[in-house]
């Protein structure tokens, strides 16, 4: 058994802007899950255009509002929303309106 909490995991930068910070609660992986990871975006943070060729990536917004990009098309998520970005989609994070928290994994 493993048993991990969010008080204890490490602070990381997040690839895609090192500005940012994540809290990678779920560091090794198992079977297919590469990472869980949570962040708080400030109002106003960015992470550039870029794509996984061979993972997938599942965000789920906590609180507050953040907007991406997934191949030229806005997807805004909200309190309880999931999105899903398939291997090889572009995908960004293009505005976050307010004060935002986000829960993410990578799988593949």
């Amino acid at each position: 058994m493993k048993h991990y909490t969010l008080e204890s995991a490490p602070e990381r930068p997040v690839t895609h802007n090192p500005e940012l910070k994540k809290k990678v609660v779920f560091p090794e992986g198992v079977s297919c899950l590469r990472h869980i990871s949570h962040i708080i975006l400030n109002q106003g943070a960015t992470a550039f255009a870029h794509t996984h060729p061979e993972t997938t990536e599942i965000f789920y917004c906590v609180r507050g509002a953040i907007t991406f990009s997934v191949n030229g098309e806005p997807a805004k998520l909200l309190p309880g929303h999931l999105l899903v970005v398939e291997p090889g989609e572009e995908h960004a994070i293009i505005e976050v309106g307010m004060e935002s928290e986000m829960v993410y994994m990578m799988v593949g």
